[in-house]
């Protein structure tokens, strides 16, 4: 790689950190913070960067937080509830039922579903170890969460080695 493009490559990373964490070099990830200031201090375009991150950070602290009036939020509330049967149903705070008047049989079935989604999602394991469906999903996930990696780092992962040991006690 030539130098332009290593600092090409170090002022497209700073420009990144700039608009993700800001002018302060304090909230810069700290891997990165001593190999930024360095080039800072060597680069008018990374001082640039800075400056302009630096200005823009002023002239947000100094804008007054926006402050919503009573009467627009009354606007807002209004014409959700006047909208209410187009995409979603607003039920004013006031209007709603609370818990304990809902029936016994109501508060039951509230009960049963997470104890059904719990049921269900251990069904579908099942059916997905026992035909053997699951296995080949999960290598083609790994393979495509892996594609960025070198190599070398692949084989760190001791797990990842085929000609290991072999369970052979089956899905169960």
């Amino acid at each position: 790689m030539t130098k332009g493009n290593n600092v090409q490559r170090k002022l497209t990373r700073l420009e990144g950190v700039l608009d993700t964490f800001g002018a302060d070099s304090r909230r810069w990830p700290g891997a990165e913070r001593r190999t930024l200031e360095a080039l800072i201090e060597k680069n008018a375009d990374a001082r640039r960067l800075l400056g302009e991150a630096s200005a823009m950070a002023r002239l947000m602290d100094a804008a007054p937080a926006p402050e919503a009036s009573a009467a627009l939020k009354s606007r807002i509330v209004a014409a959700a509830i006047r909208g209410a049967g187009r995409d979603a149903r607003v039920v004013p705070i006031k209007a709603a039922r609370s818990r304990t008047a809902q029936s016994a049989s109501a508060r039951r079935m509230g009960a049963i579903w997470p104890a059904a989604a719990l049921a269900a999602s251990f069904a579908f394991g099942l059916y997905l170890g026992a035909a053997d469906i699951g296995g080949a999903a999960v290598d083609g996930a790994f393979e495509i969460a892996m594609s960025g990696v070198s190599n070398t780092d692949a084989d760190s992962i001791s797990w990842l080695d085929d000609g290991g040991a072999v369970n052979e006690e089956g899905p169960l």
